[in-house]
């Protein structure tokens, strides 16, 4: 008797190593030089660079039987003197666990953050193949979906942003979820939680974004079992929710504390309409898409590229579209139907679609009034969307048929991820909807930002693009399964070229490494980033110094060389009156204010040993037309001591 044989793509190991193969590709040729040059640009990668070099630092210190570096595991050495300074943006403490031991094993962050990064891709591809086999029992179909989601159009626009990346663990919630309900068991839903836990700490927007969607989901799998009085379901998801939040709760405390007695951590309106998306980032690419990037771009602006792909948008049309027909076909009427309700059906439903025309024609242009057949037809957002739902409401009404059909496809998976799908573009859309720059009415994001704790903090709500990736990239799955079970081998065939389109549309190839920023008015920083052995002799200098020494660098305040401060500053350790950070405090802006004009400014002194300062590193090479130099003679001037020189920068003891 012959051993069963499995379909390759049944077997996840080898799942999991096509995806590597993937994004080896589709990353070339990151990993040819992972080891010292960093993935992306040199600004928000460095800075992550430093969140991993601080938190694992004071990790190994405790490991190494030093405990009360815990106590300082939120007080980061930047913004000297401020306090907390970690929480004024992501501690990424499950990524720094993730890379800790080849931190531990080669003091190499570069390598290490070029592997966190690497892995987002394999770990999310991984994920969603879990999610939609169990839905669908298709490999095929969920290897495909594995690919929709890790190598999803929006993850080109998010290549510099770890944090934002690191969203692989929102199919293994989901997952874990599903594997509860069929099962009943409380292994799958524990590992459900703890993936929900790590996605909260991976990522502070997705703390706040995606659990809404995780409780939608448990409903909607507790009404389609229909163990709504279910006590004991209730009871395991009740205390697996409340275990997460005093989870998260631990690591949101710091958060909640610099609130209280910080000057940062709220969002204004303003701020958080304008990283909000507008109606034509849906139809806008990123720049960095070789093959879309001259045909898709309707507004391209910051924050704003949430295209998700021709491929993946097909195959999800296909889900929907086999879900309806289904439910359709099982709704049907037997026997005949009075020639005056098929016309009224067919009336009402024109009157439905050309509401819909409408509708769309509003989100997607802004204007109130289009012309047809030379008739100008005028409508206003709130009217126009009421009067499309009493026309759903009237085709609900007159057609039996359509009324099950509906039940059926709601009640139905396709149903679910598709309104989770909408909902998640709605929210990306922020407090209030713009379509082609002009305003069409309030968004669902705004009864959030005004009562959910934690959302008045967050500005970036676009990046709700992530997660109308996740769930398209299921609907794409089970569009894929859907094809595969009516044509079994046509459908297979079919798929080959999906997943191909998928790969060319997120295609940007040759990927690039060690960006440097443009600093108007100084030298662009240094292609290459050093490294621990590497180091550079004065931050080697500052590092040996003795407790109690604080770090001023120049130039002072130019955000292009404040990062790549705090970067090696996680070498040092030495407390830094600079920063890089999604908050900065009303204290270091003043010290701006006076240290980024020096000499010119006569408070600079001032203000310099007030800080706290007690030592000052010139950068001699960043500065143009000889200012350097007079930086260095300003500090000598007021009595500082130089102590070292090296290759243009010039370390001074201030007191």
């Amino acid at each position: 008797m012959s051993a069963t044989r499995h379909p390759i793509w049944s077997r996840p190991p080898i799942v999991a190593a096509a995806y590597l193969a993937a994004a080896l590709l589709l990353t070339w040729p990151l990993v040819t030089v992972m080891h010292r040059r960093i993935a992306g640009d040199m600004g928000d990668p460095l800075f992550n660079c430093w969140v991993l070099l601080w938190t694992s630092g004071q990790l190994l210190r405790a490991l190494g039987g030093d405990w009360s570096a815990l106590s300082h595991y939120w007080s980061g050495n930047i913004f000297y003197p401020a306090p907390l300074t970690l929480t004024y943006s992501e501690h990424l403490t499950p990524q720094m666990l993730q890379v800790l031991p080849v931190l531990a094993a080669t003091h190499n962050v570069i390598l290490g953050y070029n592997l966190l990064l690497l892995g987002t891709y394999v770990l999310s591809g991984l994920g969603m193949y879990l999610l939609v086999r169990e839905l669908t029992c298709r490999p095929l179909a969920a290897f495909l979906a594995g690919l929709a989601f890790a190598f999803a159009p929006y993850r080109l626009d998010q290549y510099g942003h770890l944090e934002v990346l690191s969203s692989q663990w929102m199919p293994f919630t989901l997952y874990g979820l599903r594997r509860y309900f069929v099962t009943r068991r409380l292994r799958p839903l524990a590992g459900g939680a703890g993936a929900l836990v790590a996605q909260s700490l991976s990522c502070g927007y997705y703390l706040a974004y995606f659990p809404p969607f995780v409780v939608a989901y448990c409903l909607y799998e507790m009404g389609a079992r229909g163990r709504f009085r279910d006590l004991c379901a209730w009871r395991a998801l009740v205390g697996t929710g409340a275990a997460v939040l005093l989870i998260v709760g631990v690591f949101l405390w710091p958060y909640f504390k610099v609130r209280q007695i910080g000057d940062v951590g709220v969002r204004s309106p303003s701020e958080v309409l304008a990283y909000s998306a507008d109606t034509r980032g849906f139809v806008t690419v990123s720049e960095h898409s070789k093959l879309l990037v001259s045909r898709v771009r309707a507004m391209p602006r910051s924050e704003n590229q949430g295209f998700p792909g021709f491929a993946i948008l097909g195959l999800s049309a296909v889900a929907l579209a086999a879900a309806w027909m289904s439910a359709a076909a099982h709704a049907r009427v037997s026997g005949g139907t009075a020639w005056w309700r098929r016309g009224l059906v067919v009336a009402v439903g024109i009157l439905f679609v050309a509401q819909l025309v409408s509708l769309g024609h509003l989100v997607f242009t802004g204007r109130t009034a289009f012309g047809i057949a030379g008739v100008t037809v005028r409508h206003s957002p709130a009217p126009l969307v009421f009067q499309t739902i009493v026309a759903l409401a009237a085709l609900l009404l007159v057609s039996p048929t359509c009324r099950r059909a509906a039940r059926g496809t709601r009640g139905s998976v396709v149903g679910f991820f598709g309104c989770a799908a909408v909902a998640a573009a709605w929210m990306s859309l922020g407090p209030e909807m713009h379509a082609n720059g002009r305003t069409v009415g309030p968004g669902l994001y705004r009864l959030f930002y005004r009562w959910v704790p934690g959302f008045d903090g967050l500005r970036v709500v676009s990046l709700h693009f992530m997660i109308v990736a996740l769930f398209l990239a299921v609907l794409a799955g089970l569009g894929a399964a859907a094809l595969i079970s009516r044509w079994p081998v046509a459908g297979r065939i079919a798929a080959s070229p999906g997943m191909v389109a998928i790969a060319a549309e997120s295609w940007s190839v040759p990927t690039e490494t060690n960006i440097r920023p443009l600093v108007p008015g100084f030298v662009r920083p240094p292609v290459e980033i050093a490294r621990e052995p590497d180091l550079y002799p004065s931050y080697r200098l500052i590092r040996d110094l003795p407790a109690g020494t604080v770090v001023a660098e120049f130039p002072f305040g130019e955000i292009g060389f404040e990062v790549l401060y705090v970067f090696y500053s996680g070498y040092h350790r030495q407390p830094l009156l600079n920063g890089y950070s999604g908050f900065f405090p009303a204290r270091y802006q003043q010290l701006v204010e006076r240290l980024a004009h020096v000499p010119a400014d006569p408070a600079g002194w001032t203000a310099l040993r007030a800080s706290g300062a007690t030592h000052a590193l010139v950068h001699e090479g960043l500065f143009l037309h000889g200012d350097g130099e007079k930086v260095s003679a300003w500090l000598r001037r007021h009595g500082a001591r130089e102590v070292a020189a090296d290759r243009g920068d010039r370390v001074f003891q201030l007191r």
